[in-house]
């Protein structure tokens, strides 16, 4: 009938039952429904695995088999496709079975054809309304898929993937408002690919897009996951910003700590080997500022992270520099000593032009000799003092390169100590995130019970989190550690609880504060209390006098240092006093 309700469906009928195969599909081809009538099990498989069907209309005996299988297999294709068993012998167990099947319905003999009829519209309907819908969530589909190309096509950079200019600049602005919100830092990376019209002359600009490209999948992470490389937290936002500059957003992350990121981004794509015709060496510059210490706006943030990349290639490229007021956005650099420096400190590190000075740590007993603090002297003229090498090293993002060549140098000289002593090797805070800190096979690992890391600045860490892992592995390692400045900023109760060092540094300050009998002595003593109930050793720093000795020794610290025993020297000196 061509009005139907089974119009335009075909049905794959399987019945042993002549007579039953007969009045079945003529009942179905009176409502329009094209019939494929089979009376065997093989015959049937092979009809729905050669064919297209709506419904499969199948009995459940059958004589080469049982008609759940033809249902399982139309379970198992995952086709557009209701089954509808037949039978006049139903059990639980095969009702169950065809429920599992997703079985659509269940036909008991004998029925009436009116009731076949009815409930074969009612699958009709079910049928239909279902392909509606699938019909409809693939539109939807279709249409989130669109709506998400055209936001990349307005946010993306079409050669490399990376954000665009424009999304860059909105996304900076965001950024800027919620650490103005919350009080964060942010730094900010201007990246410029040197002498690319060179590498374009070499090599044809189709060679400088794919330089291009693979500098954009090392922004994207893709890279060797190895200390000396580079790679981006989930947070982390880089963008292309024109031409062959790149840009890198990084969340809560101070200037020295962008720095580092700066430096392993220079040093990955300069080792790295681009896959073009030619054998091409490109390099970085990197220009870096920090919010809110460079620039309190978005526009004043990325003039000082622009004007620290114009610095860095014109003090000879390849380098990473960090953005100091100083620095001349316009003509020629004022800020010579701050470049002569950097300058230095690369010298330094290629030539490990570095001494050490060791200071005793003394047990004021028998002043005896418990250990000696390794304290960094460089030779270069341009340092005038430790700290500025420091400040250097923290600018160009080479700390951890420093610290890795001081630990060198330090440990060449342990042989020479003596044998009951400890050396205390000092560390800054960004080393914590260097991972041949806690390699198994280090240098440093032979000697790993007689090293303590000294961890400066420990309260002004603001992950205390990362720094407990760090301090866990490196006790793994069987190194011990020491945490400074007791009593002071974040290192009270809690953290030693938290943290717990083998040894902590009672300063100066905390002396001079202190009183006989007064609340800061009081306060003193429960801290000492704490510390020798969890065996940590307490080192009283700083001590210049007989007078500041006598007050270390009443309240009990067991180790003390400072000129009044013995001066830093490039010697293991002893104790005369």
């Amino acid at each position: 009938m061509a009005d139907g309700f089974g119009q335009g469906l075909r049905i794959l009928l399987v019945d042993d039952e002549p007579m039953v195969l007969d009045i079945f599909s003529r009942l179905f081809e009176s409502e329009g429904f094209e019939v494929e009538a089979c009376d065997r099990l093989s015959t049937a498989l092979a009809a729905y695995n050669s064919g297209r069907f709506d419904f499969v209309v199948t009995d459940m005996k059958l004589p080469d088999g049982n008609g759940l299988t033809l249902a399982q297999q139309v379970d198992e294709s995952s086709a557009d496709c209701e089954v509808v068993i037949i039978t006049g012998f139903a059990s639980i167990e095969s009702a169950i079975k065809a429920m599992h099947l997703r079985v659509a319905d269940y036909f008991i003999k004998p029925m009436r054809s009116t009731q076949i009829i009815e409930r074969m519209r009612r699958l009709v309907e079910h049928l239909r309304l279902k392909r509606q819908h699938s019909q409809l969530q693939q539109e939807l589909t279709d249409k989130n898929k669109t709506v998400k190309l055209l936001q990349a096509q307005a946010t993306r950079d079409p050669l490399t993937g990376l954000f665009n200019h424009a999304y860059f600049q909105d996304q900076l602005a965001n950024e800027l408002s919620r650490c103005k919100r919350y009080n964060h830092k942010l730094g900010l990376l201007f990246i410029d690919v040197d002498n690319f019209k060179q590498i374009n002359d070499t090599i044809g600009h189709q060679g400088g897009d794919l330089v291009l490209k693979t500098i954009a999948d090392i922004l994207k992470g893709a890279s060797v996951d190895n200390d000396a490389r580079f790679r981006l937290r989930d947070h982390d936002f880089a963008a292309r910003y024109g031409g062959d500059e790149f840009v890198l957003i990084l969340p809560e992350t101070d200037k020295a700590g962008s720095s580092i990121t700066a430096e392993r981004l220079r040093a990955t794509v300069a080792e790295h080997r681009f896959d073009t015709t030619s054998s091409i060496h490109a390099t970085l510059s990197i220009g870096v500022a920090a919010f809110p210490r460079d620039g309190g706006d978005r526009d004043a943030l990325i003039a000082a992270a622009d004007t620290a990349l114009y610095a860095a290639k014109k003090s000879g490229r390849n380098r990473v520099i960090s953005y100091t007021d100083d620095l001349d956005p316009l003509g020629p650099l004022d800020n010579k000593k701050y470049l002569r420096r950097l300058e230095a400190l690369e010298q330094t590190l290629a030539d490990r032009a570095l001494h050490f000075a060791y200071q005793p740590i003394v047990d004021p007993t028998g002043n005896q000799v418990f250990g000696y603090e390794a304290l960094c002297r460089p030779t270069s003229r341009d340092f005038k003092n430790p700290l500025d090498l420091i400040i250097a090293a923290e600018r160009s993002g080479k700390i951890c390169e420093l610290g890795r060549v001081l630990r060198d140098l330090a440990i060449a000289q342990i042989q020479q100590m003596p044998t009951a002593c400890s050396l205390f090797i000092n560390l800054h805070p960004l080393e914590l995130h260097d991972s041949s800190l806690i390699e198994e096979n280090s240098i440093l690992s032979p000697w790993a019970d007689k090293v303590v890391f000294e961890i400066n600045n420990s309260r002004k860490i603001a992950d205390q989190d990362r720094l407990k892992k760090v301090l866990t592995k490196l006790r793994e390692r069987g190194y011990r550690v020491l945490l400074d400045d007791l009593c002071t900023g974040y290192l009270g109760l809690n953290a030693l609880t938290r943290l717990e060092p083998d040894f902590v540094k009672m300063g100066p300050s905390v002396l001079a504060g202190n009183t006989p009998n007064g609340r800061e002595s009081r306060l003193i003593k429960h801290y000492l209390d704490y510390t020798a109930g969890e065996n940590i050793t307490v080192i009283a720093s700083g001590i210049e006098t007989a007078q500041e000795k006598q007050m270390a020794t009443e309240l009990g610290l067991p180790l003390m240092q400072g000129h009044y025993f013995a001066k830093a020297g490039p010697e293991f000196v002893k104790i005369d006093r």
